[in-house]
């Protein structure tokens, strides 16, 4: 399976997300602020990136822009704030998903796992087209 990065201050979303995405046969790396958030994303094994906005020490946004200076990783948001506009500031930054909170786990692993598939899919392909033969 895929290797996760966990990037979750509140302590208890944090463990839940990672025993089920442990379930699920994920490894699973955690942080619980920005800065260690980013350490661990130095890491080249890391598939995807699970990522809060409302960080301690570095906020989310400020995570996903550094992130996307180095690294394609899917990024995917799961944040509290439900306005549009940090959506669409999300998304300029180049996030891939974003889904709010409360939330269903069982979602969550859903878009996961669909975010691997394509990138699995993109490896693959490489030196092909991007277009159907």
């Amino acid at each position: 399976m895929a290797t996760l990065l966990v990037i979750e201050d509140d302590i208890n979303t944090n463990e839940a997300i990672c025993e089920y995405m442990k379930s699920a046969g994920h490894t699973i790396l955690s942080a619980l602020d920005g800065e260690e958030g980013l350490l661990l994303a130095k890491e080249p094994s890391i598939d995807l990136v699970v990522l809060d906005i409302m960080l301690p020490k570095i906020d989310g946004m400020t995570v996903l822009r550094e992130l996307r200076k180095c690294s394609t990783v899917p990024i995917l948001m799961l944040t509290a704030i439900e306005d549009e506009h940090t959506q669409a500031t999300s998304f300029d930054a180049e996030a891939d998903d974003y889904i709010t909170k409360p939330f269903s786990v069982n979602e969550l692993l859903a878009r996961i796992s669909a975010h691997l598939r394509r990138e699995t899919k993109k490896v693959n392909n490489k030196t092909k087209s991007k277009f159907f033969r």
